[in-house]
């Protein structure tokens, strides 16, 4: 007797009820990043479901926290900021899953094509080449061809079993690659040749793309510098400088000067900054954290061409600066601090 293990009946209704309940753009845009992540579409609605409640409920629960407290209308702020930015995180770390997937793929693309060629040209068909072709050195890829040609055993043509291939992945180089190769293969050319062609078209890609980020790396490290090292240092001289200032102009020093002196009359005239020193950190905390952020997209549009593979640079030198921030203003306490009575 074949028994199948299926989950219980309440949990199949719970989850199908949170992924029906879940917005449809979102359902659909998450949904297409796990394609291209290789997560398996059976359990892709069910997590998506469950993230997205999962999320609303913790903001929720973290609101209600916050407002029993006393944070009042700011702590419910905060509280459904902090569910959006769970579900903003979960979106990106499945999104540079499916862009790391589509690297590896990229990378062994050439040989699995000038392999597929050798099979062609041993006088085997196309199925069966692309069949053949799928070994474990290719990693992920050998998946993908497994996957299209078990498709063409099924029943389904070359061009459709290729196609969704390229859909599962986010990749622009292997779906032009295999629009070619399905063009060669309709228009009746010697296809060896072809896939030859293009695994060496593709090679140069990959090394151009490799020349071009060696030459830009002059810029990243620019862009590195000036957020995580000159920005914070240059706020922590600020810092510095209104804890002086705000320190000057306090009651206690100006009673200690008299009135009809040169010194008293210039500081009375002149009046105490107007921004506290709480506030001038908290603003360079912010404004750190908005440098790294835009830095890590710009960083990744240098190096790749595409914003979001700057991702996972960002809580690298969000940390690294906020670091380097409070580095600096220890330092320049203990250098110039003996000066002032702070």
């Amino acid at each position: 007797m074949i028994r199948l293990n299926l989950p219980p009946l309440r949990e199949i209704r719970l989850r199908e009820k949170l992924a029906f309940f879940t917005p449809k753009k979102y359902k659909n845009a998450l949904k297409k990043q796990m394609i291209y992540a290789g997560i398996k579409e059976d359990i892709i609605d069910r997590f998506i479901g469950f993230s997205f409640f999962f999320s609303i409920f913790l903001g929720i629960v973290i609101a209600f926290d916050l407002w029993l407290i006393g944070f009042g209308l700011s702590g419910i702020a905060i509280g459904l900021g902090a569910g959006l930015t769970i579900l903003i995180l979960i979106h990106v770390f499945i999104i540079l899953i499916a862009d790391s997937r589509a690297s590896e793929i990229e990378k062994v693309l050439p040989d699995a094509l000038q392999l597929m060629a050798a099979n062609v040209r041993a006088g085997m068909t196309v199925d069966r080449a692309i069949w053949l072709t799928a070994r474990p050195e290719f990693g992920i890829f050998e998946e993908e061809l497994r996957r299209a040609g078990a498709k063409t055993v099924g029943g389904k043509t070359i061009k459709v079993a290729l196609m969704e291939m390229t859909a599962r992945v986010n990749s622009s180089l292997l779906e032009k690659t295999f629009r070619l190769v399905i063009e060669g293969i309709e228009s009746g050319g010697e296809l060896g040749h072809l896939l030859e062609e293009t695994a060496a078209n593709a090679r140069t890609v990959q090394g151009l793309k490799k020349e071009i980020k060696s030459s830009v790396t002059t810029y990243s490290i620019f862009i590195f510098f000036a957020a995580v090292l000159g920005a914070p240092a240059l706020y922590a001289i600020s810092l510095f400088f209104v804890e002086v200032m705000t320190k000057l102009w306090s009651p206690k020093m100006l009673g200690g000067v008299t009135g009809s002196s040169m010194g008293g009359g210039m500081l009375s005239r002149a009046g105490a900054p107007t921004i506290t020193v709480d506030q001038l950190f908290w603003f360079a905390v912010s404004s750190i954290a908005l440098t790294t952020f835009f830095g890590g997209l710009i960083i990744g549009l240098i190096q790749t061409g595409r914003e979001k593979n700057g991702i996972k640079f960002i809580p690298a030198l969000m940390f690294g600066a906020i670091a380097v921030f409070l580095i600096a203003q220890l330092v320049v306490k203990l250098l110039f601090g003996g000066f002032f009575v702070l």
